[in-house]
């Protein structure tokens, strides 16, 4: 790995700060990209290769010369990485000025120096009020569609949203069966919430809600209102930052945890594919496991799943429940 700061050159142009269109074009190319969500500027140290990345910068200060100013950007463990800044960047000379920056990185081999090319850059405050309401939107939109309740022979029992197959219909109250089995303390309205809470999150971003099920089942034992000793609240046990940055305003409402509980592992598995010889991607379960118990930035340090008791514990009970719950 090389030493010391990091020479990014800058190709690209920035934005000013300001207006929504400037947003708009910053969304426009943030899109094009197909990029949904930022990484930090720690991450581009221990890049090697190349490709589009969303860096949320922090710039520390400037180093002046007579015919340049660098801006100066925290990087992992206090270190910095040095980068061009332009005239059109005055407002990021600013010392702790936090940015959004899309640029293309590029760094050949572990002792090569880094190089990246930008591609757009807008004040962090800009698109993280907009992204705030993005998930605001989502968050209500979806917690809506799963919150219907109808009277009938059964007394206050949701109603499974329009759209859903036969076949998830009739999971419902077998998985609800499954939760109060498990937690006797829950009411059978409460039961139904979660097991509809989490077939139809399961759903709507490609999980399977056997595996929920079995990741609830670990972390809170189907109690919404488990809170650990490090604080992680709710049935997916998300810990206070993660579920602010998500937009899950409150981590012990059912649906606003499982929304955040599905998103989190299907980023996981997302990131952390890998490809068969034969082109097939697949999610790794066991480091997407590791990443949400532990932290990606855990499995980045270790180079896989960390040497911690409790991760490793983890991932054997979700897996061995996740094979029962499958019939395997």
């Amino acid at each position: 790995m090389a030493k010391g700061p990091l020479i990014l050159v800058f190709l690209g142009c920035w934005l000013a700060s300001g207006s929504a269109s400037e947003l708009s074009e910053y969304l426009k190319i943030r899109k094009k990209y197909g990029i949904s969500q930022p990484t930090t500027s720690a991450a581009l140290q221990t890049l090697v290769g190349y490709g589009v990345f969303e860096v949320k910068a922090l710039v520390k200060g400037t180093l002046r010369t007579d015919e340049i100013t660098k801006l100066l950007l925290e990087g992992a463990g206090g270190s910095s990485i040095a980068v061009s800044s332009l005239e059109s960047g005055k407002w990021l000379e600013v010392p702790n000025t936090r940015a959004r920056i899309i640029f293309l990185a590029k760094r050949e081999n572990e002792t090569a120096p880094l190089t990246a090319e930008i591609i757009s850059a807008i004040p962090e405050d800009q698109i993280a009020y907009w992204e705030a309401e993005q998930a605001r939107k989502a968050q209500s939109k979806a917690r809506a569609k799963q919150t219907e309740v109808t009277r009938g022979k059964h007394p206050a029992v949701l109603r499974v949203p329009s759209g859903w197959s036969e076949a998830a219909v009739k999971a419902v109250p077998l998985y609800a069966k499954f939760i109060r089995g498990w937690n006797p303390r829950l009411d059978e309205k409460k039961a139904w919430e979660i097991a509809v809470g989490i077939i139809g999150f399961s759903l709507q971003y490609g999980i399977d809600a056997r595996l929920i099920t079995a990741m609830v089942l670990v972390e809170s034992g189907f109690n919404p209102s488990a809170t650990s000793r490090k604080g992680a609240m709710g049935l997916g046990q998300l810990m206070p930052g993660t579920a602010k940055g998500m937009g899950v305003r409150n981590a012990y409402d059912t649906y606003e945890n499982l929304w955040g509980t599905v998103r989190l592992i299907r980023g996981h598995l997302e990131k952390y594919k890998i490809v068969t010889p034969g082109g097939q991607k697949y999610g790794d379960l066991v480091l997407a496991l590791a990443a949400y118990n532990a932290g990606g930035g855990a499995v980045r340090k270790y180079g896989g799943v960390p040497p911690y008791r409790e991760t490793q514990g983890y991932i054997q009970k979700v897996i061995a429940w996740y094979k029962r719950l499958s019939g395997n």
